[in-house]
């Protein structure tokens, strides 16, 4: 888990992701991952920084580089989220993401997952009382 972290950039994506970038992909395409990846965030109300133990982390900072990798992770190995495909019936099938289960694809998606269960509106029940 990264938590030194002062700022979400290409050059720390690419160093902390290894593998899940190509050479050939831009800064730019990844400042615009990092860029969706924060509203991500934001809207899953990750709080700026939280702290344990007496020790400040990011989590807004952390959850933005978890989902940076995720996203290009999920883009990169199911090319945009087909998940089977026949080519001599013309038939394809996609992943499901309208949920937070498509997190479960990656190892930086369940980290995110992690974060969002513990400091984001994953900690609070999504529950309805129906009088009847």
């Amino acid at each position: 888990m990264v938590t030194d972290i002062d700022e979400v950039t290409p050059a720390l994506v690419r160093t902390i992701g290894g593998d899940t970038f190509d050479k050939k992909t831009s800064d730019e395409t990844i400042a615009a991952l990092i860029d969706q990846a924060n509203l991500i965030a934001l809207t899953d109300s990750m709080p700026e920084t939280a702290t344990i133990n007496n020790k400040v982390l990011p989590i807004e900072k952390m959850a933005t580089l978890y989902m940076t990798l995720h996203l290009a992770s999920v883009i990169g190995k199911s090319g945009r989220g087909i998940t089977a495909e026949k080519v001599d019936v013309l038939e394809r099938h996609y992943a499901d993401t309208t949920s937070k289960g498509w997190l479960n694809s990656s190892r930086w998606g369940l980290l995110y997952l992690w974060l969002y269960r513990r400091f984001g509106d994953g900690q609070t029940p999504r529950m309805a009382v129906i009088p009847h």
